[in-house]
């Protein structure tokens, strides 16, 4: 089976699908000001935000500033915990306090992406509430070596395993249904491995991912990424394996 891959014209956002049901979260780990910032720039489309600290300890000044954003949560991990970690508490809050949600749009922290992305991802979720909706990037010349190696490594492979094609298995720009959820709390890793098992059991699901081409973004040589090129990519192909290996076991 192939995805589904469209591109929602520019300028066109505020116009397409009803967005207020869905939450935006974001997993924080030293965050700098651009958070505030993308979050005040997102509050004319959504009402809810889970920005989850996930053990950060120079950044008490941006989370503070978060808590007097209206409609921003913040929760907080008392020691760095991972990726994974930070989604499925975010995940848990959502589950318990919005049973009717459409669902959530995840997004990362460093500025890797716009708003008009992130409300493009919301607008396919809005239109296709039982897939889940992967933004993805374009890897050119310029993309750092971190992340191409986390991409094109494990493209090829999923394909493999899956079959279903993706252009962009690291991408953190999603739009998850509500029904998802509950089986995303049950999914094991910590780090970026837990990303990637998402996508197995997304496609296992529904039968299928929406995919949106969005804007490929690095700032000083994607240095505030959080992402270990050979260690988190070694975790990230054990982690494929091992939930297509499921999968394939119908578990």
């Amino acid at each position: 089976m192939l995805s589904v891959l469209y591109h929602i014209p520019e300028g066109v956002c505020d116009i397409i699908a009803d967005v207020s049901g869905i939450t935006v979260i974001i997993p924080a780990f030293e965050p700098d000001s651009r958070l505030p910032q993308l979050i005040s720039r997102l509050k004319t489309a959504f009402r809810d935000f889970i920005v989850v600290d996930d053990g950060s300890r120079s950044a008490t000044a941006v989370f503070n500033r978060l808590r007097g954003i209206d409609g921003v949560t913040v929760l907080v991990h008392d020691k760095n915990r991972g990726k994974g970690a930070a989604l499925r508490t975010a995940f848990a809050e959502v589950l318990r306090r919005f049973p009717d949600a459409t669902g959530v749009v995840t997004a990362d922290a460093d500025g890797q992406h716009l708003p008009e992305d992130i409300i493009q991802i919301a607008e396919s979720l809005s239109i296709n509430p039982d897939r889940l909706t992967l933004g993805v990037r374009t890897f050119g010349p310029g993309t750092p070596f971190r992340s191409k190696l986390g991409n094109l490594w494990t493209l090829g492979e999923f394909r493999l395993l899956t079959g279903h094609s993706v252009r962009d298995t690291q991408s953190g720009l999603r739009g998850i249904p509500h029904a998802l959820l509950p089986a995303l709390l049950e999914i094991p890793g910590d780090r970026y491995d837990y990303e990637i098992r998402m996508l197995v059991r997304a496609v296992r699901r529904s039968g299928g991912i929406v995919q949106i081409p969005i804007a490929t973004v690095y700032e000083r040589g994607n240095a505030t990424s959080h992402f270990r090129p050979f260690a988190d990519t070694l975790s990230t192909q054990r982690a494929l394996f091992a939930e297509a290996l499921t999968a394939r076991c119908g578990s």
